[in-house]
């Protein structure tokens, strides 16, 4: 039975007509005029409200080669300086945050051992392996601008 179903799906979609697209033309009436959009993506202004994140996209895209993205804004400088700024910014505070939860994490675990050694042991190694992640970025963050700013000069370092 099963053969027989996948033979008809098969043959059903090899022998259909291959889909037509057409392109809509635009039509301009006064009943229902087309929704003119700018660049950050607010359409038809008179009728909707302003997107929540409209005002610090239009001041991304108001400095040169800026370009607004979900996860901020961005450049498209060829010296890369900003861009790397922005990407750097982004994953030390995405890693701090983990760590920052992994800590709660750990006291949480310590505060509902209740008196399991290994629970409580457990905790305690989480707690001091979150405190010792963000040591360990906060170095990364000093080491990167004294090698990258100072020593090599990199842009998008300082």
């Amino acid at each position: 039975m099963r053969k027989v179903l996948l033979f008809v799906f098969l043959l059903s979609f090899f022998l259909s007509p291959p889909p037509i697209f057409s392109a809509v033309t635009p039509t301009t009436s006064a009943i229902s005029p087309q929704p003119s959009c700018d660049l950050c993506g607010w359409c038809n202004q008179a009728v909707n409200p302003k997107p929540s994140n409209w005002d610090a996209c239009q001041a991304c895209i108001a400095q040169p080669r800026g370009y607004y993205t979900v996860f901020g804004c961005f450049s498209t400088d060829p010296t890369g300086a900003p861009f790397v700024q922005a990407i750097l910014t982004l994953v030390v505070g995405v890693a701090g945050g983990i760590a920052f939860l992994a800590f709660l994490a750990g006291a949480a675990t310590v505060l509902t051992s209740t008196g399991n050694p290994e629970k409580l042991s457990s905790g305690k190694e989480t707690i001091i392996s979150s405190l010792i992640g963000l040591l360990l970025i906060l170095f990364s963050i000093f080491l990167l601008r004294v090698v990258g700013v100072d020593v090599l000069q990199i842009p998008g370092f300082g």
